[in-house]
């Protein structure tokens, strides 16, 4: 029988002569700033709270145009040195490192702004699969001066944004949303600031009408725009029986992340957790879903969290958050965010429970 064993727990038995401070050594001439490192940890740990440093947090978006269902997000970061110097396509680097190469193609560079005389608001770059959706907004004052309300404004706070898919009053506005915001302080200014926003779905939002607004308080802009993603996925017809319970039925993966459908016939407990991963064509091998990826919670919810620590993204787990939903009919949705960009041309095979699964 397996026993889960903390690291936490080792170590507080260890005896103190053989503990001793790891100093990690910069290989590149890119240097994340504390404050940065410190954000994405508060938020990846603490999805729910505020902090008093600037810093994101993952809640659930509340829109009219919603019906808001409960999502519990596990969240697992690493840490990298690879930080960007100059911006465009280098704010995703910021964020997936070097591993941005891969979607190069698939960065969009809008470059829609607004201004009401004061303020200055764009949208600078998006990438996007239709259920990730990864957005660069930039806000500058008009008089070149510091921006105390913003500085002072917690990145959560200062946006909201709202999607309308393309036919109004259908089903697909009943959806669920994850919303995290995060400064990127590597690239702002004095007068002008720089924000990573994402957007979990469990729906396909390409073609969405998306409104990204300004806090009211604020000035209250609004950037207007479709969601347009070059970034495809590719799709899996599983239909594979796990236990008497569930049966998966679809797999969809693509350069962000991935997304599992399922059906359960006696829903009970936490979520599901069947074995899924990847192989690469270069023979290696990364987990999506592992009997390890979720606490069990009440009512099917998701619990816990942690963080991994690398010098290289490459070198960390691929999955860095997951997150899913049941809904009264007993489809299953899971979901998984990548913590690097990957190329899909790449996978040779899908595991679902030890049955292997060749992508063409």
């Amino acid at each position: 029988m397996n026993k889960k064993i903390k690291i936490s727990d080792l170590c507080s038995r260890m005896n103190p002569q053989y503990m001793e401070d790891l100093e990690v050594t910069n290989m590149t001439d890119l240097h994340p700033s504390e404050q940065r490192i410190e954000d994405i940890v508060f938020q990846k740990l603490h999805p729910e709270q505020k902090t008093a440093a600037p810093a994101g947090k993952r809640v659930n978006m509340k829109k009219k145009t919603w019906k808001i269902a409960a999502i519990a997000a596990v969240f697992c970061l690493f840490a990298t040195t690879a930080f960007a110097m100059a911006g465009g396509f280098e704010y995703f680097r910021s964020i997936y490192g070097d591993t941005v190469d891969n979607a190069r193609q698939d960065i969009l560079t809008p470059k829609i702004t607004v201004t009401d005389g004061t303020r200055q608001m764009a949208l600078d770059s998006m990438l996007t699969d239709g259920y990730k959706i990864n957005l660069i907004v930039s806000l500058k004052t008009v008089s070149g001066k510091a921006d105390k309300d913003i500085e002072k404004t917690d990145p959560f706070n200062l946006f909201q944004v709202e999607l309308q898919p393309p036919v109004s009053g259908s089903e697909q506005e009943e959806q669920t949303m994850a919303f995290t915001c995060t400064e990127l302080t590597e690239f702002s200014l004095k007068s002008q600031h720089f924000y990573h926003i994402q957007l979990d779905s469990l729906t396909d939002c390409t073609g969405w009408n998306m409104k990204v607004s300004l806090s009211e308080s604020l000035g209250n802009l609004t950037l207007e725009s479709d969601i347009k993603g070059s970034a495809a996925a590719a799709e899996l017809t599983i239909n594979q029986a796990i236990d008497s319970s569930l049966t998966i039925e679809t797999l969809q993966i693509s350069p962000l992340g991935f997304l599992v459908i399922g059906s359960e016939g006696a829903a009970s407990g936490g979520l599901p957790t069947p074995s899924i991963s990847l192989t690469f064509k270069d023979g290696s091998q990364e987990d999506l879903i592992t009997p390890m990826s979720f606490d069990s919670g009440e009512g099917g919810t998701i619990t816990g969290g942690g963080v991994v620590i690398g010098e290289d993204p490459m070198t960390g787990p691929l999955v860095t958050t997951t997150y899913g939903q049941r809904n009264p009919s007993g489809k299953l949705a899971i979901a998984g965010e990548f913590g690097r960009i990957i190329l899909v041309s790449e996978i040779q095979s899908i595991s679902v429970n030890g049955t292997e699964y060749p992508l063409n």
